[in-house]
């Protein structure tokens, strides 16, 4: 007997993918207005010098309150936000970080191209197109899933800026490689110009990764010789190229000396401060190379950390890749130019970044966009087990959301603090990482949209404290118009927040470590009459004050000897804190 046919699927699945991640895709927009978004503390310093450069009207010198954080980065991260905000008219979170998600829309467009074009190349004629979108569809997907995407392609921070600007030359070179590299002045000038636009955005510096990287293309991909035989002939001509690449960008990046009125602050602010800062150490270049936060194991698993959720995928992608160079070894088979260049961009950026004493996996960001490539290439070749250590985490990162949302109902004594549809898409998620892990069919399409979805509930868990829950009263922001305010800081740059809480108040900054725990009350009040303090739930604020108006807010650290405990026992005192707006009672 003859087993039936199996049923067409009434939407082809390359569809469905295409679908999904537009979907993830506009997911990024959910909260983007937000206080509470996975962020870097360093946003509101560029806030800060940002909002106070727009004040004066002018586009340049970069103004602070404080010296040590004015040039920090180069002048087109704020103008920027300068034009975004309306020159202060409407200096608003969700405007400021409107153009950040409009360069990591962007990125994932481009990851999703290559993949689909290198993919095209590889499969059957039959199925080469349906194929060859749905994995783009994919590579796009996992970009946007990795935790280092969402935390710094979101808020008005430089790394999507940078990351599409240096990273669409190597778009460039992995999608036509032999012609591009071939180009006498074309591509080199753009090249060029592309690169310098980044190091507008970051620093200088990223001229050397890309132009190691832009070095090993001309010579494995151009030449077609090992990195070693620079001599050879033809090769200097390349060399000449890259050169001139590099020059052209530092050429740009100058001109912000050519243009600021303050030429030697910068200088000693930006190079020397921000930049050559970062090769010095006093414990000695190989203490810190072999140990702590900032050795030289920080960036060889960088690219692995910033995957977060999808670490595993990641492992397992790099696993796959050495498997099938072991096959292919002896055989006289060769993977893609395009794949090469994927590989090269990832090696000349950990290379680099280990020099430095200094290494952060921020660093590494500009290469992930590869990463997610390569992953969407090899997607059938990973093993399942990655995919199932994916889905573990994830279902942990449900547990968690879960834990957190709990807390926030304990702190606040409100049952119906999150929808129900929160609870359920929780539970929806969890079921769904079990069932991946069960069925072997469901796996990989599961631990592809996993990923994103924890950080969807992360967002979504949130969502009640950017409200009205994490808002004073309009008639509070009323009288505080024009008035001074002391608000708690414990990060440089952390007060700029409350120029979104409170506009229009003239912001004092005092520094409490852990403002939960803040009590010197004579402070508060040295300089203002108005003043918040944070108190866990439950709380009072002082005895010495007069409650004016309260709202909630998440906590931005938490003190070391709460633990990790802490977020188990007691979650809605670990996640959550009051803040009131007092002044100082009568006699």
């Amino acid at each position: 007997m003859t087993s039936p046919e199996p049923l067409k699927t009434r939407l082809p699945a390359h569809r469905i993918w295409i679908g999904l991640a537009i979907l993830v895709a506009l997911g990024y927009l959910f909260g983007l207005g937000g206080d509470h978004i996975p962020r870097n503390g360093d946003e509101l310093v560029y806030a800060h010098i940002a909002r106070l450069t727009a004040e004066t009207g002018k586009w340049l010198p970069l103004v602070s309150s404080y010296d040590f954080m004015r040039n920090t980065k180069p002048p087109v991260l704020f103008w920027q936000a300068m034009v975004a905000g309306g020159w202060g008219e409407h200096w608003t979170l969700l405007n400021l970080r409107l153009p950040s998600i409009a360069y990591t829309w962007g990125i994932a467009l481009m990851t999703a191209l290559l993949a689909w074009k290198t993919v095209q190349g590889e499969t059957a004629p039959a199925d080469r197109r349906r194929h060859a979108l749905a994995m783009g569809a994919i590579a796009a997907i996992v970009y946007l899933s990795f935790f280092s995407t969402y935390r710094y392609g979101r808020p008005y921070l430089t790394s999507a800026p940078e990351t599409f600007w240096l990273f669409g030359v190597l778009f460039a070179i992995a999608w036509s490689p032999a012609k591009l590299l071939a180009s006498r002045w074309a591509f080199p000038l753009l090249a060029g110009i592309a690169i310098g636009i980044g190091c507008l955005y970051k620093s200088f510096v990223m001229v050397v990764p890309v132009g190691f990287a832009l070095a090993l293309c001309y010579q494995v991909l151009g030449a077609r010789k090992a990195p070693w035989e620079v001599f050879r002939r033809g090769v200097v001509i390349d060399g000449v190229k890259v050169v001139a690449i590099c020059l052209l960008a530092l050429a740009i990046f100058g001109l912000w000396f050519a243009i600021d009125p303050q030429p030697g602050e910068v200088w000693r602010e930006f190079v020397v401060g921000e930049n050559a800062g970062k090769m010095n150490s006093s414990k000695g270049y190989f203490a810190i190379a072999f140990s702590g936060s900032s050795g030289i194991l920080t960036i060889l698993t960088g690219y692995y950390s910033n995957a977060l959720f999808l670490l595993p995928v990641a492992v397992g992608c790099t696993w796959a890749a050495w498997k099938a160079w072991r096959q292919r070894k002896g055989t006289g088979q060769s993977i893609s130019d395009t794949e090469k260049a994927l590989w090269i961009w990832l090696l000349a950026f950990a290379l680099v970044f280990m020099v430095p004493t200094q290494r952060s996996t921020r660093y590494l960001i500009p290469a992930m966009p590869a990463l997610a490539v390569l992953i969407a290439l090899y997607w059938e070749r990973i093993a399942r087990i990655w995919f199932s250590l994916t889905l573990a985490i994830c279902l942990i990162g449900a547990l968690a959301m879960g834990l957190i949302g709990y807390g926030g109902v304990r702190a606040t004594q409100d049952a119906w603090l999150f929808s129900p549809l929160y609870w359920i898409f929780l539970g929806v998620l969890a079921a769904a990482c079990v069932a991946g892990m069960a069925k072997p069919g469901w796996t990989r399409p599961v631990a592809a949209l996993s990923s994103f979805a924890v950080l969807f509930a992360l967002a979504w868990v949130t969502a009640p404290f950017n409200g009205d829950m994490g808002r004073f009263r309009a008639e509070t922001g009323a009288l505080l118009k024009g008035q001074a305010v002391s608000v708690p800081s414990n990060f440089n740059g952390h007060f700029e927040r409350y120029e979104f809480i409170i506009p229009g108040a003239k912001i004092v900054p005092y520094f409490a470590a852990q403002p939960v725990d803040y009590q010197d009350v004579d402070a508060l009040f040295k300089n203002t009459r108005y003043a918040l303090v944070q108190r866990r739930a439950g709380q009072k604020p002082c005895e010495q004050c007069r409650v004016i108006d309260e709202r909630w807010d998440l906590r931005s650290r938490q003190d070391e000897k709460e633990g990790t405990l802490g977020a188990f026992k007691s979650p809605e005192t670990f996640w959550y804190a009051k803040e009131y707006l007092v002044e100082r009672a009568a006699p």
